[in-house]
């Protein structure tokens, strides 16, 4: 093609004709030129494309991320749930007008436990990679800064639980220490255990039982309110994205 047009110049150029010449060589440029910028928005709808790709790509993965979310917690609520009716109840028995040193005794050493579940966690790693690569720029405005704010919560939301639980932990922990839980794999068992409890201070009992069984009820429901409330914006939030997926 470029040796065309060269001879075509060339044939002008030797017939003297230098009018027709130059309508021709401005032609050739402005021909040139609309090549170019033809070249240019393909290669930059090639490169929409491309960025429309990535960042549908990264809002399902985003919404997989969620939608992992909301299996995590519905089943820690669960869990917490069991523990706040099962302690709930030992609550109730040791606050009847029959409760006695038996049934002091008998929750105490048999019954009750200070552990639970301590994981805490949730599934950032698509939002985390959004921000490192500088892709969240990709989404649209009021997206991003949903996003944002959503991440924000469930940073808010781990902190929470984060802190309750430890000092629910650190509670159950000094308990653990005082009074031995009936457990297969104790050490110390028979009638050397048994003579613990008979002679273990009641007054004292009921002091540490109780700030061990109140911080645990207390934390279990703290905790679940807090998880509560981000599963329900994290739902709220994977409708809206579902929206966001069908219009495009």
């Amino acid at each position: 093609m470029i040796k065309f047009f060269r001879k075509i110049r060339q044939n002008l150029l030797l017939e003297g004709n230098t009018g027709k010449y130059l309508k021709y060589a401005v032609g050739e440029i402005i021909l040139v030129v609309i090549g170019i910028l033809i070249a240019l928005t393909i290669n930059n709808l090639n490169e929409e494309s491309k960025k429309e790709k990535l960042k549908i790509g990264y809002i399902k993965s985003f919404q997989s991320d969620l939608e992992a979310d909301v299996i995590l917690l519905e089943k820690q609520l669960a869990g917490f749930e069991q523990l706040l009716k099962e302690d709930s109840e030992l609550s109730r028995r040791l606050s009847s007008p029959n409760a006695n040193s038996d049934t002091l005794i008998k929750i105490a050493r048999f019954e009750f436990t200070p552990y639970f579940d301590p994981s805490n966690e949730l599934n950032l790693n698509t939002f985390n990679a959004m921000i490192s690569t500088g892709n969240l720029d990709l989404l649209d405005r009021d997206f991003a800064k949903k996003i944002q704010e959503h991440n924000a919560f469930q940073l808010t939301t781990l902190k929470l639980v984060d802190f309750n639980l430890k000092i629910c932990s650190d509670v159950g922990k000094s308990y653990v220490q005082t009074y031995p839980l009936n457990s297969p794999f104790n050490a110390i068992n028979g009638e050397t255990m048994d003579s613990f409890w008979d002679e273990a201070n009641e007054n004292q009992l009921k002091i540490d039982l109780n700030a061990a069984l109140t911080s645990k009820i207390f934390v279990s429901k703290l905790v679940s309110s807090g998880r509560a409330t981000l599963l329900e914006r994290t739902k709220i939030l994977i409708e809206a994205i579902d929206k966001i997926l069908f219009e495009d």
